[in-house]
């Protein structure tokens, strides 16, 4: 089986060999803006995971601060009216009151007459599994953008 790579160097020495360069002009020009779409696209993912990354952290590290309320990130997708790509975005970040729950400590500076304090509800094996997958994420996104990069510098080396 041929790979994609292999069939466009197969293309591009056939084309080269029969002499016809504006065909080749504008199939590599085609390739080329696909590429750069796809890079637009991997980092708007790379930025997304980041933010993830960022907020699971955060939302870790106040697992045991009085009145902090966790955190939750909504996505959007989001289409470039010129291209029509799609890719991900953040939407918002918003303090989750209801993830709260009171807990019984009236020595604590921040209790209030019943000796309640307000703490967040959060599952630190599954704010941890979330950090792992945007990590995961983050990495599939770098090793793609790496190859689009290499596929470009590939083919402008070729036209040259």
């Amino acid at each position: 089986m041929i790979s994609s790579l292999k069939m466009f160097f197969l293309f591009l020495s056939l084309t080269l060999s029969a002499g016809n360069f504006s065909n080749l002009y504008a199939k590599t020009s085609t390739s080329r803006d696909t590429l750069a779409r796809a890079q637009r696209t991997l980092t708007d993912a790379m930025k997304a995971n980041n933010v993830r990354l960022r907020v699971a952290s955060e939302n870790m590290a106040n697992n045991k601060t009085a009145d902090y309320a966790p955190k939750k990130i909504e996505m959007k997708t989001k289409k470039d009216p010129k291209t029509k790509a799609v890719s991900v975005a953040v939407k918002s970040i918003i303090q989750d009151k209801n993830q709260m729950m009171k807990v019984y400590d009236p020595t604590h500076p921040k209790a209030d007459r019943q000796g309640r304090v307000n703490m967040p509800k959060l599952d630190p094996l599954m704010t941890m599994m979330d950090m792992h997958q945007a990590k995961l994420d983050n990495e599939r996104a770098m090793k793609s953008y790496q190859m689009t990069t290499d596929m470009r510098q590939r083919t402008l080396q070729m036209m040259n």
